[in-house]
């Protein structure tokens, strides 16, 4: 399925570019090709995800930083996990950056340490871009020694407002392992002020397979680049 969603994906791109009416488009697209029919749930679950950024160029290629994250779930009283993130990005060419990272996750269950390494295909013209990142991610329990695999596939169409520095945005992101796991669809913009500072909010609404759970989560991220 991610393989099918990648190809639909970079055909669309090739044949659309630029306008209002085709960021709709782009939008309709993805929702249709990113993930699966969403079914009906019996009950909801509101959480609260708040993200720090901060990073720094440290050439024309690379880029290093720490990613800090507190999310929240149970009508947002109920820690859903903690984390810290290090990552290196790499410039590999215009339209491609590959990147490394790795997790330090605390959650009510233990600890748990990821390795992250991904590629990121970004394509765009003009006010409209589209970005495509395949992320296989290992995770290791420190409770018992255990790990998994699960490839993450995300899909994200943004359209830059003229005359204004908002960016808004869909993205969606789908799960697999042996199996299809969840999907995450998310709608937002980030509003960019000062040199260096960012802000993003975004809604996010996601599934998961066996679980009978509709959530919903408001997110607040801040990224300041050096």
């Amino acid at each position: 399925m991610p393989g099918q969603i990648t190809g639909y994906f970079l055909i669309f791109v090739c044949n659309t570019f630029t306008s209002v009416r085709r960021f709709i488009v782009s939008v309709l697209v993805l929702l249709s090709f990113c993930g699966p029919i969403l079914r009906a749930q019996d009950r909801d679950d509101f959480g609260i995800w708040q993200d720090i950024d901060v990073g720094a160029k440290l050439s024309e290629r690379w880029t290093g930083g720490l990613w800090f994250e507190h999310r929240s779930k149970g009508d947002a009283k109920v820690l859903d996990c903690a984390l810290v993130m290090p990552y290196l990005d790499y410039k590999l060419s215009r339209f491609i950056h590959l990147n490394y990272a790795s997790e330090f996750i605390q959650t009510l269950n233990g600890w748990y340490i990821t390795c992250r390494p991904s590629v990121s295909l970004y394509l765009g013209e003009g006010n409209l871009s589209f970005t495509l990142r395949e992320l296989p991610i290992y995770t290791h329990c420190c409770a018992d020694g255990s790990g998994k695999w699960t490839l993450r596939t995300r899909g994200k169409v943004a359209y830059s407002l003229p005359q204004t520095r908002l960016k808004p945005y869909l993205s969606c992101e789908l799960f697999t392992a042996r199996h299809w796991e969840k999907t995450r669809y998310y709608l937002g913009t980030s509003w960019s002020f000062g040199n260096h500072s960012t802000l993003d909010l975004f809604y996010l609404y996601y599934v998961m397979a066996g679980m009978s759970t509709q959530r919903h989560v408001l997110g607040l991220g801040y990224a300041f680049k050096i």
